[in-house]
């Protein structure tokens, strides 16, 4: 991990996305993937919008709860046309807990996510085209969670790598609490 990363001076609510920032988030995160000659499945982009669409950091198998409802309700899974009851009755594929890891794995190497391993639950990252340290503040009342990527938290990871000599290849800086609304 390299310590020349971005760093902003404030803190970022990290599910606090609007139906139309959820489109372009979506957008920049095909091309973003398209640029680094990475695939961009439509598993992953389900993936990806659910996390971003979350009121709070997501697990796993809330991810795939999700996903088996959506596919329940696709409209070809419902379809009652006569095509539909001629043919055998399909019934939706069901997901397999280790096909979303694997998207989960996609999203956080691209940049896209980051794991809450407190909690093991995901969140959006906020500067996702920008390589960053970040910590996070995790109300444990709301859940909600604050990203944050400052100077003290890079001057840690600097102190990591140059002064130590320690090579930081993944790091998670979670602080668990109450936040202002909740205290």
């Amino acid at each position: 991990m390299s310590t020349s990363l971005s760093v902003c001076e404030h803190l970022h609510d990290v599910q606090d996305f609007t139906p139309h920032d959820v489109t372009e988030r979506l957008m920049a995160a095909k091309e973003q993937c398209r640029l680094n000659g990475a695939r961009f499945t439509p598993l992953r982009q389900q993936i990806y919008q659910l996390v971003l669409a979350a009121n709070k950091p997501i697990g796993a198998y809330d991810l795939i709860t999700q996903l088996q409802q959506m596919r329940l309700s696709e409209p070809n899974n419902n379809d009652d046309s006569s095509e539909a009851l001629s043919s055998k009755k399909q019934t939706p594929k069901n997901v397999a807990p280790p096909t979303v890891y694997r998207s989960l794995e996609f999203l956080l190497s691209e940049g896209l996510i980051h794991q809450l391993t407190s909690i093991n639950a995901y969140v959006p990252c906020c500067h996702p085209r920008a390589q960053h340290t970040a910590a996070f503040l995790i109300c444990g009342q709301c859940q909600r969670v604050q990203e944050c990527s400052s100077v003290p938290v890079q001057e840690m990871m600097s102190f990591a790598e140059q002064d130590v000599g320690f090579i930081v290849e993944r790091s998670v800086i979670e602080l668990s609490g109450r936040c202002q609304a909740c205290q």
